[in-house]
């Protein structure tokens, strides 16, 4: 029976370093258990080392990309108990457009040689856009500014891109070799993003998931809409706590007590995760079960929670964006193995309306 990252994960990989200024490559090497002798050498690299399918496909066509104790083999063949893997993992030079460096804060909650975490401000986006994008104030920007400033000329591939307006964790990888290897674990769902939001509305259970599947707007591509001809997508969720909010009065009604009453408008904070990666995914579905996200401009009521206008919120006012925040991501050093799990804080916005909450 083939075995669980988290066992795998202990039993070796060794990394081989070698560094220029503009080159990082890395080799890894793994031994094959008793338990998996007899597997494919492609599925080998897959699960057990975690690798990409890019990744496997470009070490493939490098010299001694891919070898079985020494000798060069294709992903055809067939491994035995003991037999040594060592894959060479190329970078190459850096090619990407220039960042110019942005020297404005940069929250850092996690770095190490391969990695970095960053906790990104609402209202920054996480790329650059447009012509002259590369000059533009990022979190790609600030984040080329400090590994410049350190003296790193790193290829930087951040992970899983945030809207403008969502604050939260953001990975990014410091080398090809390190991106290869976060691909592959996000690939095979062990890297884990969870979120915070708050919705205008509550889900009908307490826990679930949402599978509906997501296509762009065609008038419209910068919006997603539920599509039977779209890409399959599910999120879970969990709602952590529900209130309605005690500052609108409760109707008893016209006429003397007669006639329609108007209930308090109700919120709920929900916990969400992804099994996909589309565009707007979680503003989309929770907007489809009728839980569009508090200060959403495009697919909720674009309400703020200071008074209910879709202007801009006042100094006084609690929020003025959409209510999301990324708030902890889960996995593997890419080459110890070690596990982690980095959180960002909520930030002051949704906190201020949490102080809000009627239990």
């Amino acid at each position: 029976m083939y075995q669980t990252f988290r066992q795998r994960k202990q039993l070796c990989v060794s990394p081989i370093w070698e560094r220029s200024r503009y080159i990082v490559e890395k080799r890894i090497a793994r031994k094959v258990t008793p338990d998996e002798d007899g597997m494919m050498l492609g599925k080998f690299l897959r699960f057990c080392m975690s690798l990409s399918k890019k990744e496997i496909s470009r070490s493939k066509f490098l010299e001694n990309g891919i070898c079985v104790n020494g000798e060069r083999k294709k992903v055809t063949a067939v491994l035995k108990a003991e037999d040594i893997v060592e894959v060479r993992l190329g970078a190459g030079e850096d090619t990407s457009p220039q960042l110019r460096s942005s020297e404005k804060e940069l929250n850092i909650l996690y770095e190490d040689g391969d990695v970095i975490v960053l906790n990104k401000p609402a209202g920054l986006s996480v790329h650059p856009a447009g012509r002259k994008s590369w000059e533009g104030d990022t979190l790609a920007n600030r984040l080329a500014f400090y590994l410049r400033n350190k003296g790193e000329d790193s290829i930087i591939r951040i992970f899983g891109r945030l809207d403008k307006d969502t604050s939260g964790v953001v990975l990014a990888a410091k080398s090809r070799a390190a991106a290869g290897r976060l691909e592959g674990q996000r690939e095979n769902g062990i890297l884990k993003k969870t979120y915070l939001a708050v919705c205008q509305g509550v889900p009908p259970e307490k826990e679930g998931e949402i599978c509906a599947l997501l296509a762009p707007v065609p008038e419209d591509r910068r919006r997603m809409r539920v599509s039977e001809d779209g890409k399959s997508a599910k999120t879970h969720y969990q709602v952590l706590k529900t209130w309605e909010d005690s500052r609108e009065p409760e109707d008893e009604g016209v006429c003397g007590g007669q006639g329609r009453s108007r209930r308090r408008s109700r919120y709920s904070l929900v916990r969400l995760r992804l099994e996909t990666g589309r565009m707007h995914q979680i503003r989309v579905h929770m907007a489809y079960i009728g839980c569009p996200l508090l200060g959403d401009p495009l697919y909720g009521k674009g309400l703020h929670w200071d008074t209910g206008r879709t202007e801009e919120p006042k100094e006084t006012g609690l929020i003025g964006r959409t209510a999301l925040h990324a708030a902890e991501l889960a996995f593997f050093q890419p080459f110890t193995g070690k596990e982690l799990r980095i959180s960002a804080p909520v930030p002051k916005d949704i906190a201020r309306i949490l102080e809000f909450v009627v239990e």
